[in-house]
């Protein structure tokens, strides 16, 4: 217990120093008297480097709690130091901030990565399943027997428990929940099983290029008013018939959804066809690399100099680790 509050207080005391060195530095509030302390470096590029210092030593020594002292307050840790190697990785030119094409180019690999990995891994993921019998698709059985084991379940278990999944943890069975609505999203040929394709949009829908053809066809039979399979920019913008996301006036959303009509145009007619349509929902597209690290920087850059510091980053640590700049799989899956 005293252990854990300990880390607590580590933890608080972290946080609280980058805060105060945050402010420090963007307010230019001298620590020490200039007059009877020249010595001392306090110029804004020497507080900086101080209070990176600091940073970097207070990081470490966290996550060195954290590793040898699971418990309280170690996820926060984690976080940082997860963060600070994230930032150091995406500082291409090593000159300790992040500019946005910096920013941008770090998403936009780290969404390549995903989907190919995502990809490689539904090949595994198939083939393991598909076991009883091996004929070329998986049944809900299957990949509910699999689900099990995943999950600790021996197969004595999961050949006996019941249907209702009487007994089995609450946020278990809202996964088995959630996995169902899914497998019948993804289920066109048969609802009780699942081709390859088909296992891949069940589990990786951004990757896969059925269920992208599928948002393109929703999404024009959505907003096509004058039903000639092509939309104009006042289909496409149009907040009326659009489902404006909460937090957002009318206005803003159409002001956004224009710039995008402009950047999904790619022949430039004022007209967006199925061809435009699916390269720009494409996650693979670049635009949406561009579009998050524009928000991450607009919430982050508390200065408003046009870069991130490592000390901005970690003041909107949730925000960042639910990012693709950190957690490209978690981010993907929150969105489809």
């Amino acid at each position: 217990m005293r252990l854990h509050l300990r880390l607590r207080l580590w933890v608080a005391l972290a946080l609280g120093y980058v805060l105060l060195m945050g402010f420090v530095h963007l307010f230019h509030i001298p620590l020490r008297s200039r007059t009877f302390h020249s010595h001392y470096d306090m110029s804004d590029e020497g507080v900086l480097e101080k209070t990176h210092s600091a940073v970097k030593k207070m990081v470490e020594k966290y996550a060195k709690a954290a590793l040898e002292h699971p418990g309280s307050g170690a996820e926060t840790a984690q976080q940082i130091t997860l963060l600070t190697k994230t930032f150091k990785k995406a500082d291409s030119n090593a000159n300790e901030v992040l500019e946005l094409s910096e920013l941008s180019s770090w998403i936009a690999k780290k969404t390549k990565e995903h989907l190919t990995l995502a990809l490689r891994d539904n090949i595994f993921t198939f083939t393991a399943i598909d076991l009883n019998p091996r004929n070329g698709v998986v049944s809900w059985e299957e990949f509910h027997a699999y689900f099990l084991q995943q999950h600790g379940y021996d197969d004595e278990f999961i050949k006996n428990h019941e249907h209702n999944h009487k007994g089995l943890p609450r946020e278990i069975k809202e996964a088995i929940m959630r996995d169902k609505a899914a497998w019948s999203e993804a289920a066109r040929s048969d609802p009780d099983q699942l081709t390859l394709d088909e296992f891949l949009a069940f589990r990786h829908p951004e990757s896969s290029h059925a269920t992208i053809l599928n948002i393109v066809e929703e999404t024009i039979a959505r907003l096509d008013i004058d039903g000639d399979g092509q939309l104009t920019s006042e289909e496409f913008a149009d907040p009326e018939i659009n489902e404006v996301p909460d937090g957002i006036t009318p206005e803003r959303y159409k002001e956004e959804r224009l710039k995008d009509f402009k950047i999904a145009d790619g022949d430039k007619n004022g007209l967006l066809d199925r061809k435009e349509l699916l390269h720009f929902i494409d996650p693979r597209n670049t635009h949406h690399a561009e579009k998050e690290a524009l928000n991450l920087m607009t919430a982050a850059d508390t200065d408003q100099d046009g870069v991130l510091t490592l000390l901005e980053v970690l003041g909107q640590r949730e925000l960042f680790m639910a990012s693709k700049m950190v957690d490209a799989a978690r981010s993907f899956h929150d969105e489809f």
